[in-house]
């Protein structure tokens, strides 16, 4: 088995927890203008007063109820994205002993997903828990069911890998390939290597045979493995919320 440092979905669980907390507020908030308005008007016995009180009570909380089911709807994809985090965080921990995984790395410029270094290479998977089908279009941007997606998800994991490169450069001495890897749980992978520039597209069904069983001629030896490892553990542990242990 890998060895495993860091929980899997940790930042996505994290901002979903958030989310409840501002849909429960947003509509508490509305909630108790409304009855004051109304309590006000009552108080003053004045029909007339009444009605408009009421309206505008109707208005707060209605703004404030739309506000609450925004935040429940951001919540609600923070939650999907967390179980496919989870998804592939289990795949990966059925790795052979030789690769190590770190799991929910946050950095400078966003959060990673999961990290493993091995003896095939370093790859930073960033998990995409959508559901439909995966393509590529003319310029090397995923497509989702034929449709762009809201972020341009491999100039964005591009850039991430290649500050991250620096650092882990910088701390271990050592200049490693990493390869950016895109992982759907629950789409359908549609996107040929190539057609998305230096990001791959992968199944997380897939994830053993693309990075264990990968036929690499030149593998990275024990110590390069533990050196690299150890500078992304230094990388996490700038996060205070890391767990350094299995």
């Amino acid at each position: 088995m890998a060895k495993v440092l860091g929980q899997s979905g940790r930042y996505t669980s994290e901002e979903s927890i958030k989310r409840f907390g501002k849909t429960i507020s947003s509509f508490l908030i509305g909630l108790l203008l409304m009855s004051a308005l109304v309590g006000y008007s009552i108080a003053k016995n004045n029909f007339l007063f009444s009605i408009m009180f009421l309206l505008g009570g109707g208005i707060i909380f209605y703004f404030f109820y739309r506000k609450a089911l925004k935040h429940e709807r951001y919540r609600f994809n923070y939650r999907r994205g967390a179980d496919g985090e989870f998804r592939v965080g289990n795949a990966l921990g059925l790795f052979p002993d030789e690769y190590n995984v770190l799991n929910d790395l946050k950095t400078d410029f966003g959060n990673i997903d999961h990290v493993v270094v091995g003896p095939t290479g370093v790859y930073v998977l960033d998990a995409k828990n959508w559901r439909g089908i995966i393509t590529a279009d003319e310029n090397g941007e995923i497509l989702l069911n034929g449709k762009p997606t809201n972020k341009p998800e491999v100039k964005i994991l591009t850039s991430r890998v290649m500050n991250i490169k620096e650092k882990v450069k910088t701390l271990c001495h050592l200049d490693p390939y990493i390869q950016g890897v895109l992982v759907f749980p629950s789409a359908r992978v549609d996107a040929r290597w190539g057609t998305t520039k230096a990001v791959h597209c992968v199944k997380d069904d897939r994830l053993y045979d693309y990075i264990v069983e990968n036929k690499k001629p030149n593998k990275l030896s024990k110590k390069e493995i533990d050196s690299i490892s150890q500078a992304f553990l230094a990388l996490a542990r700038m996060d205070t919320g890391f767990e350094d242990k299995k």
